[in-house]
């Protein structure tokens, strides 16, 4: 599997818009952790009606579904902390930044699948530009920002890699999709309850509904558009422009969360732009 069709390309786009657009209102929350938990119990609400719907996944996903259950849930942990410490338009882009060169490393080994010159080029001008965007001076408390997005850069390949799996062998996209979030609600929202956090959780979804019922309906799409293109297109280039959600979140942080960016920020942003413009050369 080689090719990326434009459709293709055109739909991850609109799924890194959507997933900027979850990752807003989380660093928006008062609480990113019940934030995060309250986004992903409304995603299961959302998912779990279809699978009366749609056809189950292959057997043979589940234990692809299962490591990304789990993989999932340390990765929202990492990011509520990571938007605790720093601001969005510094460690969404550490955490979107370095993945997709562990992922296109992974994809070597799990898929076989090589982008080819130009798509190297593309994947390392989108990490290049991302880690520009955020490496910027002058940031208070950088140190734990980066460590917690580190990690969330870890869990993503370790996701996207495993989901790349699973879908291919699900032969039920949205049957893959359904039961994943449906899952992820269950264990995220079984794991507040345990350690004490359930009836905050709860209080946490009342009083913010609209924002994170919105959260979760754009993180189920933003997230069901890429599992469907990795069944498509190669997981390396998809998890590429998947980057591109950098810039829509670093123009979320400046429109309405009020941060500001500098030129070395801006010129990170015309690398990501290269870098995209690559992977479809």
């Amino acid at each position: 599997m080689t090719s990326y069709p434009t459709h293709v390309f055109l739909a991850v786009l609109a799924s890194a818009v959507l997933h900027a657009g979850w990752n807003a209102l989380i660093r928006g929350g008062r609480d990113p952790l019940l934030h995060t938990a309250a986004i992903v119990f409304w995603a299961a609400l959302v998912a779990a009606p279809f699978l009366a719907f749609v056809s189950l996944p292959d057997a043979a996903s589940l234990p692809y579904m299962a490591v990304s259950n789990s993989v999932h849930v340390v990765y929202y942990v990492a990011l509520a902390a990571a938007y605790r410490s720093g601001t969005l338009s510094f460690a969404y882009p550490i955490i979107r930044g370095t993945a997709p060169l562990i992922i296109a490393l992974g994809s070597l080994f799990f898929f076989s699948e090589t982008p080819g010159w130009f798509g190297w080029l593309g994947i390392l001008c989108v990490s290049a530009g991302v880690l520009i965007v955020a490496l910027r001076a002058g940031t208070n408390g950088s140190a734990h920002t980066i460590a917690w997005s580190l990690l969330c850069a870890c869990t993503i390949a370790a996701y996207s890699l495993a989901d790349g799996m699973g879908v291919r062998q699900s032969h039920s996209v949205a049957g893959y999709s359904a039961v994943l979030y449906t899952m992820e609600g269950v264990v995220f929202v079984g794991g507040m309850v345990v350690f004490g956090r359930g009836a905050a959780l709860a209080r946490y979804v009342i009083a913010h509904w609209r924002s994170t019922l919105f959260g979760g309906v754009m993180s189920t799409l933003a997230y069901g558009i890429s599992l469907w293109a990795m069944s498509q297109a190669p997981v390396a280039l998809v998890a590429a422009t998947r980057e591109t959600s950098v810039l829509f979140a670093t123009l979320i942080g400046v429109w309405f969360l009020r941060e500001r960016l500098s030129l070395r920020q801006w010129a990170g942003a015309a690398t990501i732009m290269l870098g995209v413009a690559l992977l479809r050369a």
